[in-house]
């Protein structure tokens, strides 16, 4: 999956794909994180919050997705 860069302390790209609701969340420090059955406007959302890892943090890690450690 294509992962586009954005500006966070600490999350370095980002990465969706509509058709299978995948999200990627790639971190500064290395690791690689896969959510499934994200909706297509919480990627949006993700992308336009200012606080962008505590948005992962509160709202995709708590929204019950599927979850898959890639790397790190």
């Amino acid at each position: 999956m294509l992962r586009r860069p954005i500006r966070s302390t600490s999350l370095k790209a980002v990465g969706y794909d509509p058709a299978t609701q995948t999200l990627e969340i790639e971190y500064r420090h290395g690791g690689l994180v896969r959510y499934t059955g994200v909706p297509a406007e919480l990627h949006q959302a993700l992308l336009r919050v200012p606080g962008k890892a505590l948005f992962v943090e509160q709202v995709v890690e708590r929204g019950g997705f599927g979850r898959e450690q890639l790397r790190g």
